[in-house]
C-alpha cells in the first residue's frame, strides 16, 4: 500500500517548513495528496500550519505520547536538530511500535555518519549513526518497517545566509579552506524537501528494491569554493576580500576550541568536514539518478539565496 499519512517532527523549523510546504503540494502516484500531521511540542507558540494537521506532545517527547501520536501513520520524518538523542531514538522506537512502515531520520546535512573521521571530529555524527543502527536494528524485526536516510552536503541557501558556508555576502568576504578548489555536493534545502517527497511517494515496489534501509546521497551541484566565489563576485558585481586558511591548521584549532566548549568551532569543524570529504559523486551511494534529479544552476541558486533579482526561475 503506498504512503499516504505521514507525520513530520520539527515542522516549524528551516528545514522541516520547507519539507512541510513540499508534502502539502506533492502529487504522489498513488493520485492522492499526503495527509500531513505536524508534532509540536505543547510549548510551541507556532499555529497549526495551513492544510496540516496538528498533535501537540509534551515537552520531553515521552515514548507513550509519540507511539499515541504516529498511530496510523505511514511514514515519519524528522527534521529538527539532533542534539538530544535520546528523543530521536524514542521516535524511531515510536515509529516501530505504532506500525509505521517508513521512517526519514535526521541525517541531511553535511557528511555521511560512516565516516570514522567525522564522528571523532565531530561527536554530532556519532548520535546521527546511532539512530541509523537504532532504525537498522528494528528493521530486522518487523519486515514492513523500513528507514531511508538522506546525506545532502551542506545546505547551501541556508549557508549561505548566515556565514556557515564562510562566505559573508553583506561584507563581501570569503574564509577559504585549503587550495579552495575541492568540490564539494551541497543541497538546497528545496532539494532535500524535493528528495523526501521521492522517497515517501514511491511505489512499495521500488522503495523496497533500492530506498529501504539505505543512505542516498544527493546534492543541488558539486562545486568548489573558488566556483562559488566567482558567481558570488559575479552576482554582486564586487571583488571580495579573501581570507585563506591552511586546512590541517584551521581543523586542528577549532577541535581543540571545540573539546574546551566552544560550540561555534563545532560549526567550523562541521563546515571543514564538507570541505574535506564532501563529494558525493564519488560515492556509491550517490542517488540522483535513482531519484530522478538533475544538478541545479549554481548562479540561479546565488541569486535566489541572496535575492538578488534577475535569475530564471
Amino acid at each position: 500500500m503506498p504512503v499516504k499519512s505521514i507525520a513530520l517532527v520539527g515542522g516549524n523549523g528551516s528545514l522541516g517548513s520547507v519539507i512541510l510546504t513540499a508534502l502539502l503540494a506533492a502529487k504522489p502516484p498513488h493520485g492522492g495528496p499526503f495527509t500531513v500531521t505536524v508534532l509540536q511540542r505543547e510549548s510551541s507558540f507556532f499555529p497549526a500550519p495551513p492544510g496540516a494537521n496538528r498533535i501537540r506532545i509534551p515537552d520531553s517527547f515521552p515514548l507513550d505520547a509519540l507511539t499515541a501520536a504516529v498511530q496510523n501513520h505511514d511514514a515519519v520524518i524528522a527534521a529538527f536538530p539532533l542534539r538530544d538523542v535520546s528523543v530521536h531514538l524514542r521516535i524511531a522506537e515510536a515509529a516501530f511500535a505504532a506500525g509505521v512502515k517508513r521512517v526519514i531520520p535526521a541525517d541531511y546535512g553535511s557528511v555521511d555518519s560512516r565516516s570514522e573521521y567525522a564522528r571523532e571530529l565531530v561527536p554530532l555524527f556519532g548520535k546521527k549513526a546511532q539512530v541509523r543502527e537504532l532504525l537498522r536494528e528494528l528493521s530486522t524485526k518487523r519486515n514492513d518497517f523500513g528507514w531511508t536516510s538522506l546525506v545532502v552536503g551542506h545546505f547551501f541557501d541556508w549557508g549561505l545566509g548566515n556565514g556557515f558556508l564562510h562566505f559573508w555576502p553583506d561584507e563581501k568576504r570569503a574564509e577559504i579552506l585549503g587550495t579552495g578548489n575541492e568540490r564539494s555536493s551541497l543541497s538546497t534545502l528545496s532539494r532535500v524537501a524535493e528528495s523526501v517527497v521521492k522517497i515517501l511517494g514511491a511505489e512499495d515496489a521500488v522503495y523496497e528494491k533500492d530506498m529501504k534501509g539505505r543512505v542516498l546521497m544527493v546534492q543541488s551541484f558539486c562545486v568548489s569554493q573558488m566556483e562559488v566565489l566567482r558567481v558570488l563576485e559575479k552576482v554582486t558585481g564586487e571583488k571580495w576580500k579573501v581570507e585563506w586558511r591552511d586546512r590541517e591548521e584551521f581543523i586542528k584549532t577549532h577541535k581543540a576550541r571545540a573539546d574546551a566548549g566552544d560550540k561555534a568551532s563545532i560549526e567550523d569543524l562541521v563546515f571543514a568536514l564538507g570541505v574535506v570529504d564532501g563529494n558525493w559523486e564519488e560515492k556509491e551511494d550517490f542517488a540522483m539518478g535513482l531519484l530522478g534529479f538533475e544538478n541545479e544552476d549554481l548562479e540561479t541558486e546565488v541569486r535566489k539565496a541572496l535575492g538578488v533579482a534577475g535569475f530564471t526561475s
